[in-house]
């Protein structure tokens, strides 16, 4: 599997993960053939959480002037496009547009088939609800309280939860989401009291065993630069990164 092939499965996980979010009364939704635009206009100046996506360069350059309709009319400040590895023309086009390149969002991925099936040695478990989650992250993030409880709310979200815990205590967490024969990873978590211990990769390995498991084929994520080296020990690899290019209202 290519890095080309795994990173279009990222994009297309992506861009699930946000109508998710979407659906539970996160996030605004625009579209254009080939774009979707992603807004979350209760915290406007956090430019992250104002993202677009394009299939093609063909498709961003038809697709700008709706997506920059979208965000104007919600009152955005600033909003941003991701360009993924090699696009050179998508690049480009968003130079020409005004655009600049601004942050940098490592992806990485693996075929299920070339690496080893190495189960978790810690027990983990499958909540019946998203509470730990949501707990395990506030605590982490220290922020974002609103944002994250909402997937607290009815009904049980679409994914596949675990959860590293120590008596009553949960101490790491992370979900897949399955989207075609690929798994995205979200939400990967350790509290700071528990960190050295291995947790994530326990978890990371609990969600790949289960992606097996479910019969995929692949798995996708995006990476903190804190995260890459526990990955890549799991057998990810790097894609490359995207580059998010930021264009301003005024």
């Amino acid at each position: 599997m290519t890095d080309a092939e795994l990173n279009d499965r990222l994009l297309t996980n992506v861009i699930a993960f946000k109508h998710l979010q979407r659906e539970r009364g996160l996030l605004r939704h625009g579209s254009a053939p080939g774009m979707d635009a992603f807004a979350l206009p209760e915290y406007p100046a956090e430019a992250h959480f104002q993202q677009a996506y394009f299939r093609t360069p063909q498709a961003l350059v038809e697709g700008l002037p709706a997506l920059e309709a979208f965000y104007r009319g919600l009152d955005i400040p600033a909003w941003r496009v991701a360009v993924l590895p090699g696009d050179d023309e998508g690049a480009r086009v968003l130079g020409a547009a005004g655009y600049q390149p601004d942050s940098r969002i490592p992806a990485m991925g693996l075929a299920l088939a070339d690496t080893p099936d190495l189960p978790p040695s810690f027990p983990l478990v499958a909540p019946e609800t998203q509470d730990e989650m949501v707990e395990l992250n506030i605590r982490v993030w220290g922020k974002w309280d609103d944002i994250l409880t909402v997937w607290r709310q009815p009904p049980r979200l679409p994914v596949h939860t675990l959860v590293a815990r120590e008596g009553d205590r949960a101490l790491a967490c992370g979900f897949a989401l399955d989207v075609e024969d690929t798994a995205g990873v979200y939400m990967v978590v350790t509290l700071p009291e528990a960190r050295g211990r291995g947790l994530a990769a326990e978890v990371m390995r609990g969600l790949l065993t289960g992606a097996r498991e479910r019969g995929l084929s692949a798995s996708v994520l995006q990476a903190t630069e804190q995260g890459r080296s526990v990955y890549r020990k799991l057998g990810y690899r790097e894609l490359g990164d995207w580059v998010n290019w930021t264009r301003s209202a005024d």
